[in-house]
């Protein structure tokens, strides 16, 4: 049932939330979206030109919410290193603070989005690719600080460390978890996770 509290295109992006984490992207129709938000299928293009706009739009939002939360909880800049190693950590404690309900949505479905919809230069979407800029800037900053090897580019390392670890979570955890007392990745392998990261990254510097 629509909440009656919602705009039009907020009653389409939550529709359309609901059936991309119950169905899939490529399954999701604008018909049922319409139909789960109770208006007519051509109300959809008054406020999105496609279905892909329509699901881009439900994942930048997503995304948004969570880098603004995840990156508040965050060490400051004046302080890489820690900021660094908190990456991953606090990208699992935001999941479970702020999308219990989305985590799947955004870390499993968007990747496949992204997958099929990255342009002729790799660039990511909306949402995922802010994310890997913060994780590209605090790689930077910890090499600046000596910590991360001189010979590591931190746009290459970013984006391997990000497919790299939500490859991981589906293998390896339950990315589609909604109960808060059930970790997306048991502490033994993000240990190991966290091992690899600063191996990688730090080399003989660790």
């Amino acid at each position: 049932m629509p909440d009656p509290n919602l705009s039009t295109k907020d009653t389409l992006l939550a529709a359309a939330a609901e059936l991309i984490r119950e169905v899939g992207f490529d399954a999701m129709t604008t018909a049922a979206v319409a139909k789960r938000a109770g208006v007519a299928e051509g109300t959809i293009y008054r406020h999105f030109p496609s279905k892909d706009a329509l699901a881009q739009a439900v994942f930048a939002d997503i995304w948004r919410r969570f880098n603004a939360h995840f990156e508040s909880r965050l060490p400051s800049r004046d302080q890489p290193v820690e900021r660094l190693e908190a990456f991953f950590p606090m990208t699992v404690a935001s999941l479970e603070d702020i999308m219990p309900h989305y985590g799947s949505l955004a870390q499993q479905e968007h990747l496949y989005y992204a997958s099929k919809h990255k342009d002729q230069r790799g660039t990511l979407p909306d949402g995922t690719r802010e994310y890997v800029e913060l994780l590209q800037e605090a790689i930077a900053l910890a090499q600046a600080a000596g910590k991360v090897h001189p010979d590591v580019d931190p746009r290459i390392a970013a984006h391997f460390l990000f497919f790299g670890a939500d490859l991981a979570m589906n293998f390896f955890g339950d990315p589609h978890s909604t109960n808060p007392g059930c970790p997306r990745l048991s502490e033994p392998v993000f240990l190991q996770l966290m091992n690899l990261m600063k191996s990688a990254l730090y080399g003989d510097r660790g």
